[in-house]
């Protein structure tokens, strides 16, 4: 396909150059514009609190805003879902309610992702108030 662009006036020539230049750095940017696309794969690592530590791994799917779903599957087979809300290469959980084995949580927390590694800081607390400080640590995989 030909193109045939003509400058006719100085003013026309910049317009003309400025509107290459958007699409060309339009053309450069990540698929999938929202703001959590680097949280975007799987992390393999431990889910620690106190002395006591067990295998994790946390999936986040693609998504094109800032909110994103952590996938969270342990070492002894409990499965659940976080939400989260993306700035950055911070990640903050609002408090909301999940299950995990059959207990019910109220969790919040907040996280860091520097590189390929993953750090959240969950609080845990159960029906009778009890709370557990819990980090999860991972590698992109």
């Amino acid at each position: 396909m030909k193109l045939n662009l003509k400058c006719t006036s100085f003013s026309g020539c910049r317009l003309l150059l400025f509107a290459i230049a958007i699409m060309a750095f339009s053309a450069c940017s990540k698929s999938g514009s929202g703001s959590s696309v680097s949280f975007t794969g799987t992390y393999a690592g431990s889910l620690k609190y106190l002395a006591y530590s067990e295998t994790d791994t946390i999936s986040i799917p693609a998504s094109n805003s800032s909110a994103i779903v952590m996938n969270t599957k342990t070492g002894l087979g409990s499965s659940y879902s976080i939400n989260g809300t993306v700035s950055g290469s911070n990640v903050t959980i609002t408090s909301q309610t999940i299950s995990v084995l059959g207990t019910t949580y109220t969790v919040t927390g907040n996280g860091t992702l520097t590189g390929s590694t993953l750090v959240i800081n969950y609080v845990y607390v159960n029906s009778a108030k009890v709370s557990y400080d819990w980090q999860f640590t991972g590698t992109k995989q």
